[in-house]
């Protein structure tokens, strides 16, 4: 038993020795990781439990279609609600609104460039036709003269 405490006290110890030795950022570093490893657990958990909670309060059986919409919508709410919830601000739900709303513009931009271009490839190809045959007709009209 002696040697079991001792061996404890040695841990202890050594442990203590590696906190005081280790740089401050460092343990500030710990300190952010180790908060944001327990938001993002709380936040699982709580989206679970809301998740849980809804399916539980749904009808198993539905009769009709509007009732199943209905049934839907109020699933759709408590997601909803459940994703608010675990969001930890107001700017942040904000934020993801914003992002996507500009990869819908980038999206669209970038449709229109590729159109744009469809469109430009088109009237060169038509242009080296166009020149072909007059090269080809000159060509001809070349020969026949001979």
């Amino acid at each position: 038993m002696g040697s079991e405490n001792q061996a404890e006290k040695w841990r202890v110890t050594a442990l203590l020795a590696l906190i005081l030795r280790m740089p401050l950022g460092l343990v500030v570093i710990y300190g952010l990781a180790f908060v944001l490893w327990y938001e993002l657990l709380r936040s699982a958990v709580l989206s679970r439990v809301a998740r849980r909670r809804s399916n539980e309060a749904q009808v198993p059986a539905l009769e009709s279609g509007e009732e199943a919409e209905l049934a839907e919508s109020e699933r759709e709410a408590a997601e909803q609600e459940a994703a608010e919830a675990s969001e930890p601000d107001f700017a942040r739900r904000l934020y993801y609104l914003a992002r996507k709303a500009a990869k819908a513009e980038r999206d669209l931009a970038i449709q229109t460039a590729n159109k744009a271009t469809e469109r430009a490839v088109e009237q060169i190809e038509s242009r080296y036709r166009e020149i072909a045959t007059e090269l080809d007709e000159e060509e001809a009209e070349r020969l026949n003269s001979r």
